[in-house]
Parts: structure tokens; sequence; C-alpha cells
């Protein structure tokens, strides 16, 4: 799973990880062309350091299926696929659904996210509050499994939510949907808030085509080097 090898004690002070860390960012946002080359000499040499920990950070992108390749024939960059991400979308609702099923008490207890309300015009800010309500949610059952699976599908729909959510009628509509299901859990209604769930996520999956396509001629024209961004984001970390 994406997060056991990172949340491990010490994991940021590991040089390889630090690279995987990094380069992952520039993969889950979007700031690397699809098919793009990830050269390891290009990138050691560029944040200077050893060919070893970036070998490691991308044999582990490989192997999580953030980028495809091989040591011997190079990694690369892969576009974004609709049916990958619908199917992350779906993982998510059918886990916030099943939460909703169990006690609306518990639920209430165990959750104090729904106490805090994003700035409802601002994109960033919402994204950010969708992510951490559908991770809280999923925490609440106690399993780890589950709480993973959450956490993985947020990271791999990102950059496609955050298309989503530069659209201004999306926007508005996300943010009725939100204030709706916040209402209705603080009621306890969970049959309305299981409801509400289909409809969002019915919502953001009928829209991912789109999305999807936008999102790859976004990434595939590019103008700012990806390399110069990682080493940018590097001399800040």
């Amino acid at each position: 799973m994406y997060r056991h090898h990172e949340d491990k004690l010490g994991w940021d002070q590991i040089l390889a990880n630090k690279v995987f860390k990094a380069l992952k960012k520039l993969v889950v946002e979007g700031q690397v062309p699809p098919d793009t080359r990830l050269g390891i000499r290009l990138i050691s040499d560029g944040l200077k350091t050893s060919v070893t920990p970036v070998r490691e950070a991308l044999i582990h992108l490989e192997a999580e299926r953030y980028i495809v390749g091989s040591p011997r024939n190079g990694y690369y960059t892969i576009k974004l696929d609709t049916q990958h991400i619908s199917d992350q979308y779906g993982v998510t609702k059918i886990i916030l659904q099943d939460v909703f099923r169990g006690s609306p008490d518990e639920l209430q207890r165990r959750l104090p996210v729904l106490q805090t309300i994003p700035s409802w015009d601002d994109p960033r800010s919402v994204s950010e509050f969708l992510e951490t309500f559908c991770e809280r949610v999923a925490e609440t059952t106690n399993n780890e499994i589950m709480a993973d699976l959450v956490h993985e599908s947020n990271i791999r729909t990102r950059y496609v939510r955050w298309l989503d959510l530069q659209r201004p009628e999306r926007l508005s509509c996300i943010r009725v949907d939100m204030s709706e299901l916040l209402e209705l859990l603080d009621k306890r209604d969970k049959n309305e808030a299981i409801a509400n769930v289909d409809r969002q996520f019915s919502a953001i999956i009928n829209t991912v085509p789109e999305l999807v396509l936008e999102g790859n001629y976004r990434a595939g024209n590019t103008k700012e080097s990806w390399l110069e961004t990682l080493l940018s984001n590097w001399a800040e970390s």
C-alpha cells in the first residue's frame, strides 16, 4: 500500500525516500508530460546525489504504479486513464457509504472534521477538505486497509479533482452537495447521506473522461521544465 513505507519512522531522513516523495509530487500533480523518460543520471546530477537513491525512488514509484519501466529499459510517466481514475473514485464511494450505514452517533463522535468548514470559493481549500473528509470517515472504521485505500484514491485522483474544481459550476455544485451532506450527517439521516454520496460520486465519475482528456493535454503541453520544478521543490524541502 501507498503509505506503508512512507509512514515508517525516519522515512523523510532516507535520501531515496526524499527523492521518491519529490518525484511522486510532480507525477501526481501532472507536472511531468506523459511518456516522459525519467533519466536516473539526469535526476541524480540535478539533485547532486548518487544514482542509487534515484534508482531506488524510481523502483518504488514503478512498484506502486505511478510510472512504468525498469532499471534496464528506463522509467516513463504514464497518461491519466479514465477507467483507473473512475475505479479510484468508486472505491472511496463504496467505503463512505459502508461507513454511513453504521451508527450515525458513533460516526459523529469520531469525526471532528465535520466542524472544519473550508473556504468554499477557494478550489485548493475545497480539495484539501474533500480529501481530509473522506480519509477521516474511512479512519472511523479502525480498518487500516480501508483507510489506506481511501488515502491512495485521494492521491491518484488529486490532479483530476483539481481540474474539476477549476470549473465554477462544479465548484458551486460541490459546495451545495457537501453542505447538504454535512447537515444530513448532523441530523443522523444516514439513508439520505448515502444517497447524497452516490449522487456526488456519480457526478464526478461522469465527468472523468473529459477531465482526463484535459489533464493529459495540459500535462503534455507543460512549458516549464519538470526537472527545473523538481530542483526548485527539492531546494525548498
